[in-house]
């Protein structure tokens, strides 16, 4: 039976080894909060810009590329003292814009321990919030919709003890 070796990546990592947290607080007074109790999906998109050329001279189309638009898709049900949910539905409810309709998320990767005991690796990214549909069926009230980047990750790493990022230097 294979054993797991955090440090190298050998062996399989489950999805709960890559937690995400949301900013809840102040860009002043950061407050992360876990994205996880009622949210049914949370993939992320890289969603790559590419620029492809096919020279004269070769039988195969080059392909590289040029950028990214990573956005993470979201659906949840709605726990009334969730402080992630509460934000988004804040944010849906009265249809904000712009800076209004941003959130800081951290994904950490607990598979990728720090140099430093307790922290992991961690990247950190604004991101708007685009929702999409509310109250579709009929048992738990439910949103979903996508995160959408604002800007470049940060990274970082992720004290879990205290819920804090500190950027790489």
């Amino acid at each position: 039976m294979p054993t797991e070796n955090t440090s190298s990546f050998t062996g399989l990592v489950t999805r709960n080894k890559r937690q995400s947290y949301m900013n809840t607080g102040t860009v002043n007074e950061p407050a992360y909060s876990l994205i996880g109790e009622g949210f049914t999906s949370l993939a992320e998109s890289k969603n790559p810009s590419e620029y492809s050329r096919h020279y004269v001279h070769e039988a195969t189309e080059r392909t590289d590329v040029t950028g990214y638009a990573p956005s993470i898709a979201y659906a949840l049900d709605v726990y009334s003292d969730d402080p992630c949910i509460q934000k988004i539905i804040e944010i849906t409810d009265k249809e904000e814009v712009g800076a209004a309709a941003q959130v800081e998320v951290v994904n950490v990767n607990l598979f990728e321990p720090g140099t430093t005991t307790g922290t992991y690796v961690a990247y950190k990214r604004s991101y708007a919030v685009v929702p999409g549909n509310v109250g579709e069926g009929t048992d738990a009230l439910n949103y979903t919709g996508t995160f959408k980047a604002v800007g470049d990750a940060v990274k970082g790493t992720f004290t879990l003890s205290s819920k804090t990022f500190t950027a790489d230097t």
